[in-house]
């Protein structure tokens, strides 16, 4: 039987919920000097709930973080009976994300006015970033679970 190094299982393990779950993506690990990391891109959109859901599942992956404040990375999620990475990435395939992007901030212009905002067009794209990566305390959610449905 064939080694598999502990990133290359932590992968793995997070291939099996994604199969489970039904949801279309590309789970890739890499070492590299001082680490590793697992990537996760998935490639259909998802349902904003699911996606946090996913989020919160896989977290458990990763046995730390990076703290910016004192330049070093704190292994503060640390587990013996899973396989675990140092860095773990979930996003939406570029190609899918700037369609997704590019409807649901039609969608919001639509419905909200951020004219009065020193920037508008960042605000609206940050918005509907935001609504894509699972963000739910948005005041005209119901409306947006909508428009992403229709880019599903």
């Amino acid at each position: 039987m064939a080694y598999k190094s502990e990133v290359a299982r932590c992968a793995a393990e997070i291939r099996k919920i994604l199969k489970d779950k039904n949801i279309k993506a590309s789970v890739r690990s890499q070492q590299f000097s001082m680490g590793n990391s697992v990537d996760v891109e998935i490639k259909e959109i998802v349902d904003p709930k699911v996606y946090k859901d996913l989020q919160d599942r896989l977290a458990k992956y990763e046995y730390g973080h990076f703290n910016g404040m004192y330049d070093i990375y704190e292994h503060s999620n640390l587990r013996d009976d899973i396989p675990q990475t140092k860095f773990l990435t979930i996003k939406y395939d570029w190609r899918l994300y700037d369609e997704a992007v590019e409807k649901v901030e039609k969608f919001v212009r639509g419905k909200v006015n951020l004219g009065n905002y020193h920037n508008p067009e960042y605000e609206y794209k940050r918005l509907a970033n935001d609504l894509l990566y699972g963000r739910d305390d948005f005041i005209a959610w119901k409306e947006v679970e909508n428009v992403i449905k229709e880019v599903a």
